[in-house]
């Protein structure tokens, strides 16, 4: 099989020194353009040390015409609202030249179905309302089929990720009160980035737990639009997100009321059957809680389940790494099923 062509723009960005240390690895890619606005001109290894050796191309400019003749597919890792615009164009050149340039976005500039919510939770206006149709949200355990199918993989939220895969099979069968769902979560500091700020600096994080975004967190819009599809009914998430004093990976605990009493052996039992054959997702036995040391450097989602009689709550613990499995890890997966690839190539399962 001939490898994929890949490109990234925006190649200097740590999502993308965890994409970049994943597509090295992977038996069926070829990486074969780079670009950064910023580090243009350096070699991809004095930007990202942990290359040295292993991949020694240079940043370029970004560059759409080279890009669509030089590339089966391009990962997109710019901040969110900075590139949606570019993104239409890049699609649209591909496709006035007949070539099968397939994207993936890890921004959030094409997650959102409804145009009006990215003032609302992102501050810039979504204009490309055509393109926005087209685009798949890529939580590849959920939206498998229409990922096979695709051009523009909208890859998700690391929040979203934790959480929809933490209680998709809950809401799919329509047996938990959506509104309000409580979700309390922990991210490590990773999830800030690499600019400094106060979620990632050492004087703010060490030896502490940092609430931030309370209620306010932009990904509450995506748990909310793929619950909803899920179960067909509205759901409205109160979300208090936390930066922990760990490095890499993210715990959310999620609180949910059932719509009628249902026995822990028949949760059990639906969340088994739910993910029958879906890799990266573990499901942990009665008593056992998920841990975060447990995946990361992996691409998987752990969860774990309690349900407390006491006082008719369901607790549900799910565990990822916040860059592999959300973020980097998902987009190569999202690779692998958008070119008939088995989705564990590429992707790490041990720490």
């Amino acid at each position: 099989m001939q490898r994929i062509r890949v490109g990234i723009v925006g190649a200097a960005s740590l999502t993308s020194s965890v994409l970049l240390r994943l597509l090295a690895l992977h038996q069926q890619v070829e990486i074969t353009f780079l670009t950064s606005e910023t580090k243009d001109g350096q070699k991809v290894e004095d930007v990202h040390r942990e290359l040295r050796g292993v991949i020694s191309k240079r940043l370029v400019p970004y560059d759409p015409a080279e890009m669509v003749k030089r590339c089966d597919l391009v990962f997109l890792c710019k901040s969110h609202g900075e590139f949606w615009e570019r993104t239409g164009k890049l699609i649209g050149r591909a496709r006035r030249l007949k070539s099968r340039l397939k994207v993936i976005d890890l921004s959030a500039d094409y997650r959102l179905q409804d145009p009006k919510l990215y003032s609302l939770w992102y501050g810039f206006e979504q204009k490309n309302t055509d393109l926005l149709k087209e685009a798949t949200y890529g939580l590849t355990e959920i939206h498998t089929g229409r990922i096979k199918k695709a051009i523009l993989i909208a890859n998700p939220g690391c929040y979203p990720t934790c959480v929809v895969l933490g209680v998709a099979p809950l809401f799919k069968a329509k047996i938990v009160e959506g509104i309000p769902l409580i979700v309390d979560a922990y991210s490590g500091v990773s999830g800030a980035g690499l600019r400094p700020n106060e979620r990632n600096m050492a004087m703010s994080t060490m030896e502490n737990i940092l609430p931030y975004c309370v209620a306010s967190h932009p990904h509450t819009a995506e748990m909310e639009q793929e619950l909803t599809l899920l179960s067909g009914e509205k759901v409205r998430v109160t979300f208090v997100p936390h930066v922990a004093s760990f490095k890499y990976g993210m715990l959310a605990n999620i609180y949910l009321k059932l719509k009628k009493k249902v026995k822990y052996e028949e949760i059990y039992r639906l969340y088994r059957e739910f993910y029958k054959g879906k890799i990266f997702v573990r499901l942990l036995p009665k008593g056992e809680y998920p841990q975060v040391s447990d995946v990361v450097g992996t691409n998987l989602c752990e969860i774990g389940l309690v349900y407390d009689q006491r006082t008719e709550t369901l607790i549900v613990m799910s565990v990822i790494d916040n860059l592999i499995k959300g973020g980097s890890g998902q987009a190569v997966q999202n690779m692998n099923v958008m070119f008939g690839l088995d989705e564990r190539e590429g992707l790490p399962y041990l720490p």
